[in-house]
């Protein structure tokens, strides 16, 4: 079925949606209820007429077989969603992702690279280190921070204010564990 403008279809069959959204919205990765609504709230195109939320317009006719079927996650559409192993591969390589947590907080990934590929590659992985091949580094460790005198002054006048280890912890950049000493005394006793 070949349409000229989708704007101009008035009445949506179920067939017509379905094919409409294979082939505009699952090779953006729009491949589940929440993705289209997701989709929708981001005011990207729909055909001026298509249902707002299909599950319910087709239902009143008889003929909702649910997303699955909708969105072709039964036939080879959904296969084709994500890269092959190779490929998401050779394209991290090519990028420069250099370890997985570059990659989980990558904020323009690919619509077609997993999330976690780790899972959806589960038959074919074995590790980081080798999806992404000669880029991948080892991710640096945070190391806690020295503290000065000036600090350990400021942290002992915060605690008799009642202010959380916790806070002053992360404000400084070391464990609760050594606030916690500063405050017995087992650390820094001096000052």
């Amino acid at each position: 079925m070949k349409i000229d403008s989708y704007d101009k279809v008035v009445k949506w069959s179920y067939k017509l949606a379905s094919m409409w959204v294979k082939e505009n919205l699952l090779p953006l990765g729009v491949i589940s209820s929440r993705k289209f609504e997701n989709y929708k709230r981001q005011g990207k195109y729909l055909p001026k007429n298509f249902p707002k939320k299909p599950d319910e317009y087709f239902k009143k006719g008889g003929v909702w077989k649910g997303w699955p079927d909708f969105l072709g996650k039964n036939g080879s559409h959904f296969e084709k969603i994500y890269f092959t192993y190779e490929e998401a591969s050779k394209l991290c390589v090519r990028l420069g992702i250099k370890n997985s947590i570059e990659y989980r907080s990558w904020k323009n990934r690919p619509e077609r690279l997993p999330a976690r590929p780790d899972q959806y590659y589960k038959s074919q992985w074995s590790s980081w280190a080798q999806f992404l091949g000669d880029c991948y580094q080892l991710p640096e460790r945070k190391v806690a921070s020295k503290l000065k005198k000036s600090d350990v002054r400021i942290i002992k006048h915060q605690l008799t204010l009642g202010i959380s280890g916790s806070i002053l912890a992360r404000t400084f950049g070391v464990s609760e564990m050594q606030i916690s000493r500063i405050k017995h005394g087992e650390n820094w006793n001096d000052i």
